[in-house]
Protein backbone atom coordinates (compact mmCIF):
# COMPACT_ATOMS: atom_id res chain seq x y z
CA UNK A 1 0.00 0.00 0.00
CA UNK A 2 1.04 3.57 -0.78
CA UNK A 3 2.40 5.87 1.69
CA UNK A 4 -0.74 8.33 0.18
CA UNK A 5 -3.26 5.58 0.84
CA UNK A 6 -2.05 5.17 4.12
CA UNK A 7 -3.07 9.22 4.45
CA UNK A 8 -6.35 8.61 3.32
CA UNK A 9 -7.36 5.65 5.46
CA UNK A 10 -6.84 7.59 8.06
CA UNK A 11 -8.83 10.62 6.86
CA UNK A 12 -11.43 8.30 5.97
CA UNK A 13 -11.07 6.44 9.25
CA UNK A 14 -10.78 9.83 11.49
CA UNK A 15 -14.07 9.73 13.62
CA UNK A 16 -12.07 6.46 15.14
CA UNK A 17 -9.33 8.13 15.89
CA UNK A 18 -10.74 10.79 17.12
CA UNK A 19 -12.54 8.58 19.32
CA UNK A 20 -8.96 6.81 19.87
CA UNK A 21 -7.38 10.63 21.17
CA UNK A 22 -10.79 11.15 23.38
CA UNK A 23 -10.50 7.88 25.18
CA UNK A 24 -6.63 8.35 25.71
CA UNK A 25 -7.37 11.70 27.10
CA UNK A 26 -10.21 9.59 29.61
CA UNK A 27 -7.57 7.51 30.56
CA UNK A 28 -5.32 10.08 31.28
CA UNK A 29 -7.60 12.15 33.32
CA UNK A 30 -8.76 9.04 35.18
CA UNK A 31 -5.39 8.11 36.20
CA UNK A 32 -4.42 11.54 37.53
CA UNK A 33 -7.29 11.67 39.58
CA UNK A 34 -7.07 8.39 40.69
CA UNK A 35 -3.44 9.25 41.51
CA UNK A 36 -1.92 10.64 45.02
CA UNK A 37 -0.57 14.06 44.72
CA UNK A 38 3.05 14.10 45.73
CA UNK A 39 5.12 17.01 47.50
CA UNK A 40 9.10 17.08 47.60
CA UNK A 41 11.77 18.86 49.69
CA UNK A 42 14.86 18.84 48.73
CA UNK A 43 18.30 20.09 50.52
CA UNK A 44 21.82 19.72 49.11
CA UNK A 45 25.28 19.32 50.77
CA UNK A 46 29.10 20.26 49.68
CA UNK A 47 31.13 17.36 51.02
CA UNK A 48 34.20 17.82 51.88
CA UNK A 49 37.13 15.56 52.94
CA UNK A 50 40.27 17.13 55.46
CA UNK A 51 43.76 15.79 54.02
CA UNK A 52 44.82 13.13 56.46
CA UNK A 53 48.76 13.06 57.43
CA UNK A 54 50.59 11.47 54.25
CA UNK A 55 48.06 12.87 51.78
CA UNK A 56 48.39 15.08 49.28
CA UNK A 57 45.29 17.52 48.31
CA UNK A 58 44.91 15.39 45.31
CA UNK A 59 43.94 12.28 47.22
CA UNK A 60 41.44 14.49 49.34
CA UNK A 61 39.37 15.37 46.89
CA UNK A 62 39.31 11.86 45.14
CA UNK A 63 38.37 10.96 48.51
CA UNK A 64 35.63 13.33 48.88
CA UNK A 65 34.60 11.76 44.96
CA UNK A 66 34.23 8.41 46.43
CA UNK A 67 32.76 9.41 49.87
CA UNK A 68 29.73 11.30 47.59
CA UNK A 69 28.78 8.03 45.38
CA UNK A 70 28.57 6.17 48.53
CA UNK A 71 26.74 8.66 50.91
CA UNK A 72 23.66 8.37 47.82
CA UNK A 73 23.85 4.63 48.32
CA UNK A 74 23.74 4.49 52.32
CA UNK A 75 21.27 7.54 52.51
CA UNK A 76 18.47 5.27 51.14
CA UNK A 77 18.94 2.37 52.77
CA UNK A 78 15.74 1.77 55.45
CA UNK A 79 18.51 1.08 58.27
CA UNK A 80 20.30 4.06 57.99
CA UNK A 81 16.55 6.15 57.71
CA UNK A 82 15.74 4.35 60.59
CA UNK A 83 18.42 5.71 62.68
CA UNK A 84 18.54 9.37 60.86
CA UNK A 85 15.00 9.52 61.85
CA UNK A 86 14.68 8.57 65.63
CA UNK A 87 12.38 8.55 67.93
CA UNK A 88 12.57 12.08 68.92
CA UNK A 89 12.21 13.40 64.79
CA UNK A 90 9.41 15.08 63.88
CA UNK A 91 8.46 12.57 61.18
CA UNK A 92 8.66 8.84 62.37
CA UNK A 93 10.97 7.02 60.49
CA UNK A 94 8.18 4.35 58.94
CA UNK A 95 6.46 7.24 57.50
CA UNK A 96 10.06 8.43 55.08
CA UNK A 97 10.97 4.71 54.53
CA UNK A 98 10.95 4.35 50.55
CA UNK A 99 10.26 8.18 50.06
CA UNK A 100 13.58 9.59 50.45
CA UNK A 101 16.58 9.85 46.90
CA UNK A 102 19.54 10.51 46.88
CA UNK A 103 22.29 11.84 43.69
CA UNK A 104 25.41 12.41 43.67
CA UNK A 105 27.61 14.85 41.19
CA UNK A 106 31.20 13.39 41.56
CA UNK A 107 32.46 16.41 39.54
CA UNK A 108 30.95 19.43 41.75
CA UNK A 109 31.04 16.89 45.21
CA UNK A 110 27.24 17.88 45.92
CA UNK A 111 25.07 15.58 47.53
CA UNK A 112 21.29 15.84 46.87
CA UNK A 113 18.42 14.19 49.22
CA UNK A 114 14.87 14.56 48.02
CA UNK A 115 11.91 13.67 50.29
CA UNK A 116 8.58 12.71 48.49
CA UNK A 117 5.21 12.78 50.66
CA UNK A 118 1.98 13.17 50.32
CA UNK A 119 2.01 15.70 52.77
CA UNK A 120 4.13 18.63 52.35
CA UNK A 121 4.60 19.93 55.80
CA UNK A 122 6.13 16.69 56.73
CA UNK A 123 8.33 16.97 53.59
CA UNK A 124 9.71 20.11 54.76
CA UNK A 125 10.03 18.82 58.12
CA UNK A 126 12.06 15.30 57.30
CA UNK A 127 14.61 17.28 54.80
CA UNK A 128 15.20 19.44 57.75
CA UNK A 129 16.19 16.75 59.79
CA UNK A 130 18.04 15.29 57.40
CA UNK A 131 19.89 18.62 56.55
CA UNK A 132 20.66 18.92 60.47
CA UNK A 133 22.27 14.91 61.02
CA UNK A 134 22.59 13.60 57.80
CA UNK A 135 26.48 14.83 58.30
CA UNK A 136 26.63 12.79 62.21
CA UNK A 137 24.82 9.87 61.36
CA UNK A 138 27.48 9.64 58.53
CA UNK A 139 29.97 9.89 60.88
CA UNK A 140 28.84 7.41 63.18
CA UNK A 141 29.10 4.65 60.71
CA UNK A 142 32.35 5.09 59.11
CA UNK A 143 34.52 3.16 59.97
CA UNK A 144 38.42 4.44 61.01
CA UNK A 145 36.96 7.22 62.69
CA UNK A 146 39.93 9.95 64.22
CA UNK A 147 39.69 11.60 66.90
CA UNK A 148 40.67 15.29 65.23
CA UNK A 149 39.76 16.36 62.05
CA UNK A 150 42.05 14.92 60.00
CA UNK A 151 41.06 12.44 57.08
CA UNK A 152 37.29 13.28 58.80
CA UNK A 153 34.41 14.49 56.09
CA UNK A 154 32.23 17.35 56.49
CA UNK A 155 28.67 17.52 54.66
CA UNK A 156 27.86 21.51 54.40
CA UNK A 157 24.48 22.51 53.48
CA UNK A 158 24.68 24.74 50.56
CA UNK A 159 20.54 24.26 49.41
CA UNK A 160 17.66 24.29 51.15
CA UNK A 161 15.64 22.40 52.21
CA UNK A 162 12.76 23.79 49.88
CA UNK A 163 9.40 24.15 50.74
CA UNK A 164 7.08 22.64 47.75
CA UNK A 165 3.38 24.18 47.46
CA UNK A 166 2.70 22.53 44.20
CA UNK A 167 2.57 18.78 43.89
CA UNK A 168 5.07 17.38 41.79
CA UNK A 169 2.97 13.94 40.43
CA UNK A 170 1.04 13.54 39.16
CA UNK A 171 1.83 15.68 36.57
CA UNK A 172 -1.86 16.91 35.11
CA UNK A 173 -0.42 18.56 31.54
CA UNK A 174 2.36 15.36 30.86
CA UNK A 175 -0.62 13.14 31.53
CA UNK A 176 -3.23 14.53 29.38
CA UNK A 177 -0.58 14.90 26.70
CA UNK A 178 0.79 12.10 26.94
CA UNK A 179 -2.71 9.99 27.02
CA UNK A 180 -3.57 12.09 23.90
CA UNK A 181 -1.25 11.08 22.32
CA UNK A 182 -1.28 7.43 23.19
CA UNK A 183 -4.81 6.94 22.45
CA UNK A 184 -4.32 8.72 18.96
CA UNK A 185 -1.81 6.82 17.80
CA UNK A 186 -4.05 3.62 19.36
CA UNK A 187 -6.98 5.65 16.60
CA UNK A 188 -3.99 5.40 14.28
CA UNK A 189 -2.93 1.85 14.25
CA UNK A 190 -6.55 0.63 14.68
CA UNK A 191 -7.54 2.51 11.08
CA UNK A 192 -4.44 1.23 9.35
CA UNK A 193 -5.18 -2.56 10.29
CA UNK A 194 -8.56 -2.09 8.96
CA UNK A 195 -7.29 -0.93 5.77
CA UNK A 196 -4.84 -3.46 5.36
CA UNK A 197 -7.28 -6.28 6.39
CA UNK A 198 -9.40 -4.38 3.59
CA UNK A 199 -8.99 -6.57 0.48
CA UNK A 200 -11.51 -4.31 -1.58
CA UNK A 201 -9.55 -2.56 -4.08
CA UNK A 202 -8.91 1.13 -4.11
CA UNK A 203 -6.02 2.74 -6.20
CA UNK A 204 -5.05 1.84 -9.71
CA UNK A 205 -1.52 0.18 -8.53
CA UNK A 206 -4.09 -2.62 -6.62
CA UNK A 207 -6.11 -3.05 -9.58
CA UNK A 208 -3.02 -3.78 -11.98
CA UNK A 209 -1.55 -5.66 -9.23
CA UNK A 210 -4.57 -7.97 -8.52
CA UNK A 211 -5.60 -7.27 -12.37
CA UNK A 212 -2.12 -7.60 -14.23
CA UNK A 213 -3.63 -5.74 -16.77
CA UNK A 214 -2.99 -1.49 -16.74
CA UNK A 215 -5.92 0.60 -15.68
CA UNK A 216 -6.80 2.54 -18.91
CA UNK A 217 -9.13 5.28 -17.18
CA UNK A 218 -10.18 6.31 -13.93
CA UNK A 219 -13.82 7.41 -13.40
CA UNK A 220 -14.47 10.13 -10.84
CA UNK A 221 -17.08 9.66 -8.64
CA UNK A 222 -19.70 12.55 -10.64
CA UNK A 223 -23.73 13.11 -10.18
CA UNK A 224 -23.91 12.74 -13.85
CA UNK A 225 -22.57 8.87 -13.59
CA UNK A 226 -25.85 8.06 -12.88
CA UNK A 227 -27.99 9.59 -15.25
CA UNK A 228 -27.08 8.26 -18.55
CA UNK A 229 -28.80 11.04 -20.32
CA UNK A 230 -26.64 13.90 -18.12
CA UNK A 231 -23.97 11.37 -19.82
CA UNK A 232 -24.44 12.74 -23.34
CA UNK A 233 -24.04 16.17 -22.95
CA UNK A 234 -21.67 18.21 -23.50
CA UNK A 235 -18.93 19.49 -20.59
CA UNK A 236 -16.10 20.45 -22.44
CA UNK A 237 -13.62 20.67 -18.93
CA UNK A 238 -15.47 18.13 -17.36
CA UNK A 239 -12.96 15.51 -15.32
CA UNK A 240 -15.84 12.92 -16.37
CA UNK A 241 -15.30 13.58 -20.01
CA UNK A 242 -11.65 13.84 -19.35
CA UNK A 243 -11.56 10.57 -18.33
CA UNK A 244 -13.57 9.35 -21.58
CA UNK A 245 -11.27 10.95 -23.69
CA UNK A 246 -8.56 9.42 -22.07
CA UNK A 247 -10.09 5.88 -22.14
CA UNK A 248 -10.96 6.56 -26.01
CA UNK A 249 -7.27 7.19 -26.88
CA UNK A 250 -5.71 4.32 -24.46
CA UNK A 251 -7.28 1.61 -25.91
CA UNK A 252 -6.91 3.26 -30.14
CA UNK A 253 -3.11 2.35 -28.95
CA UNK A 254 -3.88 -1.07 -27.37
CA UNK A 255 -2.15 -3.57 -29.96
CA UNK A 256 -5.18 -6.11 -29.10
CA UNK A 257 -7.77 -4.17 -30.20
CA UNK A 258 -7.75 -3.61 -33.70
CA UNK A 259 -9.70 -0.92 -35.85
CA UNK A 260 -12.62 -2.98 -36.40
CA UNK A 261 -13.22 -3.69 -33.13
CA UNK A 262 -15.85 -5.27 -31.05
CA UNK A 263 -14.97 -3.99 -27.44
CA UNK A 264 -17.04 -6.05 -24.76
CA UNK A 265 -17.60 -4.20 -21.58
CA UNK A 266 -17.85 -6.14 -18.57
CA UNK A 267 -17.50 -6.56 -14.34
CA UNK A 268 -17.04 -8.73 -11.74
CA UNK A 269 -20.32 -7.33 -10.38
CA UNK A 270 -22.64 -5.35 -10.57
CA UNK A 271 -23.59 -2.31 -10.24
CA UNK A 272 -19.55 -1.11 -10.97
CA UNK A 273 -20.46 0.96 -13.77
CA UNK A 274 -19.92 -0.87 -16.43
CA UNK A 275 -22.89 0.72 -18.62
CA UNK A 276 -21.49 4.30 -17.56
CA UNK A 277 -18.21 3.27 -19.20
CA UNK A 278 -19.74 2.05 -22.42
CA UNK A 279 -21.74 5.33 -23.01
CA UNK A 280 -19.02 7.21 -22.32
CA UNK A 281 -16.72 5.32 -24.24
CA UNK A 282 -19.33 5.02 -27.20
CA UNK A 283 -19.43 8.88 -27.25
CA UNK A 284 -15.93 9.64 -26.90
CA UNK A 285 -15.74 7.57 -30.29
CA UNK A 286 -18.72 9.18 -31.57
CA UNK A 287 -17.36 12.47 -31.18
CA UNK A 288 -13.97 10.98 -32.93
CA UNK A 289 -16.03 10.63 -36.26
CA UNK A 290 -15.82 6.87 -35.30
CA UNK A 291 -19.25 4.80 -37.12
CA UNK A 292 -19.91 3.51 -33.16
CA UNK A 293 -22.57 0.76 -32.35
CA UNK A 294 -23.25 0.68 -28.56
CA UNK A 295 -25.07 -2.83 -28.21
CA UNK A 296 -27.29 -4.25 -24.76
CA UNK A 297 -26.09 -7.54 -24.58
CA UNK A 298 -27.23 -8.35 -20.74
CA UNK A 299 -30.58 -9.98 -21.72
CA UNK A 300 -31.53 -10.30 -17.88
CA UNK A 301 -32.04 -7.04 -17.12
CA UNK A 302 -32.40 -4.66 -20.21
CA UNK A 303 -32.30 -1.71 -18.77
CA UNK A 304 -30.39 0.58 -21.19
CA UNK A 305 -33.40 2.06 -23.81
CA UNK A 306 -35.49 2.96 -20.89
CA UNK A 307 -32.58 4.95 -18.91
CA UNK A 308 -31.59 6.36 -22.20
CA UNK A 309 -35.30 7.48 -23.29
CA UNK A 310 -35.66 5.58 -26.38
CA UNK A 311 -38.56 3.66 -27.35
CA UNK A 312 -38.77 0.56 -26.04
CA UNK A 313 -39.84 -3.05 -27.68
CA UNK A 314 -37.53 -5.04 -30.38
CA UNK A 315 -34.01 -5.30 -29.93
CA UNK A 316 -31.23 -7.84 -29.93
CA UNK A 317 -33.64 -10.65 -28.55
CA UNK A 318 -35.27 -10.23 -31.11
CA UNK A 319 -32.70 -10.52 -33.78
CA UNK A 320 -31.08 -13.51 -31.99
CA UNK A 321 -33.94 -15.13 -32.22
CA UNK A 322 -34.76 -14.05 -36.23
CA UNK A 323 -38.06 -12.23 -35.55
CA UNK A 324 -36.39 -9.23 -36.55
CA UNK A 325 -33.17 -7.89 -38.93
CA UNK A 326 -30.30 -5.92 -37.13
CA UNK A 327 -30.92 -2.58 -39.18
CA UNK A 328 -34.72 -2.68 -37.59
CA UNK A 329 -33.66 -2.64 -33.93
CA UNK A 330 -31.00 -0.02 -34.42
CA UNK A 331 -32.41 3.17 -32.69
CA UNK A 332 -30.07 6.52 -33.15
CA UNK A 333 -28.71 7.91 -29.42
CA UNK A 334 -30.12 11.54 -28.95
CA UNK A 335 -27.80 14.27 -30.30
CA UNK A 336 -24.49 11.86 -28.88
CA UNK A 337 -23.48 10.50 -32.44
CA UNK A 338 -23.60 6.96 -32.29
CA UNK A 339 -26.37 4.16 -32.67
CA UNK A 340 -27.81 1.58 -29.71
CA UNK A 341 -29.30 -2.38 -30.25
CA UNK A 342 -31.36 -2.29 -27.36
CA UNK A 343 -31.79 -5.94 -25.64
CA UNK A 344 -35.34 -5.70 -26.19
CA UNK A 345 -37.49 -8.02 -24.15
CA UNK A 346 -36.03 -10.58 -21.26
CA UNK A 347 -35.98 -14.21 -23.08
CA UNK A 348 -36.63 -17.38 -21.38
CA UNK A 349 -32.98 -17.96 -22.48
CA UNK A 350 -30.74 -15.67 -22.78
CA UNK A 351 -27.66 -17.54 -22.00
CA UNK A 352 -28.48 -19.88 -24.77
CA UNK A 353 -28.69 -16.69 -27.00
CA UNK A 354 -25.90 -14.85 -26.15
CA UNK A 355 -23.70 -18.56 -27.09
CA UNK A 356 -25.91 -19.13 -30.08
CA UNK A 357 -24.63 -19.35 -33.76
CA UNK A 358 -26.80 -16.11 -34.62
CA UNK A 359 -24.72 -14.41 -32.09
CA UNK A 360 -21.68 -14.47 -33.98
CA UNK A 361 -23.44 -13.73 -37.24
CA UNK A 362 -24.68 -10.72 -35.86
CA UNK A 363 -21.66 -9.45 -34.96
CA UNK A 364 -20.24 -10.01 -37.95
CA UNK A 365 -23.25 -7.77 -39.65
CA UNK A 366 -22.06 -5.16 -37.24
CA UNK A 367 -18.68 -5.19 -37.60
CA UNK A 368 -18.96 -4.75 -41.48
CA UNK A 369 -21.40 -1.46 -40.79
CA UNK A 370 -19.36 -0.29 -38.01
CA UNK A 371 -15.66 0.98 -37.05
CA UNK A 372 -16.73 0.94 -33.07
CA UNK A 373 -18.81 -2.11 -31.63
CA UNK A 374 -19.41 -1.69 -27.78
CA UNK A 375 -21.10 -5.03 -25.87
CA UNK A 376 -22.71 -3.41 -22.55
CA UNK A 377 -22.28 -7.29 -21.35
CA UNK A 378 -23.79 -8.84 -18.08
CA UNK A 379 -21.32 -9.02 -15.34
CA UNK A 380 -19.04 -12.10 -14.67
CA UNK A 381 -20.73 -12.98 -11.46
CA UNK A 382 -22.45 -15.25 -11.15
CA UNK A 383 -23.32 -15.03 -15.07
CA UNK A 384 -21.53 -16.88 -18.20
CA UNK A 385 -22.54 -14.29 -21.01
CA UNK A 386 -19.65 -12.44 -20.74
CA UNK A 387 -17.17 -15.12 -20.88
CA UNK A 388 -19.27 -16.00 -24.35
CA UNK A 389 -19.12 -12.74 -25.37
CA UNK A 390 -15.21 -12.29 -24.60
CA UNK A 391 -14.86 -15.58 -27.05
CA UNK A 392 -16.55 -13.07 -30.09
CA UNK A 393 -15.04 -9.96 -29.03
CA UNK A 394 -11.46 -8.54 -30.05
CA UNK A 395 -10.87 -7.29 -26.80
CA UNK A 396 -12.93 -6.75 -23.17
CA UNK A 397 -12.39 -4.20 -21.27
CA UNK A 398 -12.79 -5.03 -16.94
CA UNK A 399 -14.36 -2.16 -14.72
CA UNK A 400 -13.81 -2.13 -11.37
CA UNK A 401 -15.60 0.22 -8.58
CA UNK A 402 -13.57 2.02 -6.13
CA UNK A 403 -14.25 -0.39 -2.72
CA UNK A 404 -16.46 -2.40 -4.18
CA UNK A 405 -14.70 -5.72 -5.00
CA UNK A 406 -12.10 -7.58 -3.34
CA UNK A 407 -8.68 -8.69 -4.88
CA UNK A 408 -9.76 -12.57 -4.67
CA UNK A 409 -13.25 -11.57 -6.50
CA UNK A 410 -11.66 -10.13 -9.18
CA UNK A 411 -8.76 -12.51 -9.93
CA UNK A 412 -11.58 -15.18 -9.80
CA UNK A 413 -13.61 -12.99 -12.94
CA UNK A 414 -10.58 -12.88 -14.87
CA UNK A 415 -9.90 -16.47 -14.05
CA UNK A 416 -13.49 -17.01 -15.89
CA UNK A 417 -12.27 -15.63 -19.09
CA UNK A 418 -8.93 -16.87 -19.30
CA UNK A 419 -10.29 -20.62 -19.06
CA UNK A 420 -12.41 -19.48 -22.51
CA UNK A 421 -9.41 -17.54 -23.82
CA UNK A 422 -10.74 -14.20 -24.18
CA UNK A 423 -8.27 -11.31 -24.18
CA UNK A 424 -8.82 -8.37 -21.57
CA UNK A 425 -7.41 -5.22 -22.92
CA UNK A 426 -7.11 -3.42 -19.24
CA UNK A 427 -9.25 -1.87 -16.78
CA UNK A 428 -11.43 0.96 -15.70
CA UNK A 429 -11.64 2.13 -11.98
CA UNK A 430 -14.98 3.92 -11.53
CA UNK A 431 -16.75 5.96 -8.51
CA UNK A 432 -12.92 7.59 -7.45
CA UNK A 433 -12.39 10.23 -4.83
CA UNK A 434 -11.27 13.40 -6.68
CA UNK A 435 -7.73 13.18 -5.32
CA UNK A 436 -7.23 9.45 -7.41
CA UNK A 437 -9.79 10.38 -10.50
CA UNK A 438 -8.47 12.14 -13.82
CA UNK A 439 -7.52 15.97 -13.14
CA UNK A 440 -8.02 18.47 -16.25
CA UNK A 441 -5.35 20.77 -16.24
CA UNK A 442 -5.54 24.30 -15.62
CA UNK A 443 -4.71 25.90 -18.84
CA UNK A 444 -7.10 23.07 -21.18
CA UNK A 445 -9.96 23.52 -18.42
CA UNK A 446 -9.48 27.45 -19.58
CA UNK A 447 -9.18 26.54 -23.19
CA UNK A 448 -11.69 24.02 -23.62
CA UNK A 449 -14.61 26.73 -21.58
CA UNK A 450 -13.51 29.47 -24.11
CA UNK A 451 -13.36 27.13 -27.25
CA UNK A 452 -17.10 26.33 -25.90
CA UNK A 453 -17.92 30.26 -25.82
CA UNK A 454 -16.74 31.05 -28.81
CA UNK A 455 -18.37 27.84 -30.74
CA UNK A 456 -21.80 29.77 -29.01
CA UNK A 457 -20.65 33.37 -29.90
CA UNK A 458 -20.24 31.71 -33.61
CA UNK A 459 -23.46 30.60 -34.43
CA UNK A 460 -25.28 32.03 -37.23
CA UNK A 461 -27.43 34.79 -36.42
CA UNK A 462 -30.52 35.98 -37.56
CA UNK A 463 -30.60 37.14 -41.72
CA UNK A 464 -30.49 40.80 -42.05
CA UNK A 465 -32.91 42.57 -44.79
CA UNK A 466 -30.66 44.19 -47.58
CA UNK A 467 -31.98 47.74 -47.46
CA UNK A 468 -32.51 49.69 -50.40
CA UNK A 469 -29.55 52.21 -51.69
CA UNK A 470 -30.60 55.56 -52.76
CA UNK A 471 -29.98 57.59 -55.69
CA UNK A 472 -27.93 59.88 -53.91
CA UNK A 473 -25.95 57.08 -52.49
CA UNK A 474 -25.23 55.74 -55.68
CA UNK A 475 -23.99 58.83 -57.03
CA UNK A 476 -22.08 59.33 -53.96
Amino acid sequence: MELAEYGRAIVRGWLWVLAGLLAGLGAAALVTASTIPMYQSAVKFYVVSHTAVGQSPLQSLELSRGRVAAYASLIESDSFIRQLFSSNSSVPSAEVEGSISASANQDTRILTVVVSLPDPAKATQAAQTIASRLSESLRAVEAGQTKDAAGQTDLNVVGGPTASTDPVSPRVGLNLGLGALLGLGAGIVLVVSRRLGDKRLRTPAEVEEAAAVPVLARIPAAGEAGNFISILQQRPASGFDEAARRLRTNIDHLPAAPASAVLVITSATPGEGKSTVALMLARAWAEAGERTLLVEADLHKPQLAHDLGLPGGLGLTDVLAGRSALKSVIQHAPGAGFDVVAAGAAPDNPTELIASRSMTAVLGEMRGSYTRVIIDAPALQPLSDAALLAVRSDSTVMVVMYQKVSRELLRSSLRNLELVKGRVSGAVLTALPRQLAEAVPAGLRRSRLSGARRKRRAAPAAPVEPQPVTEAAGKH
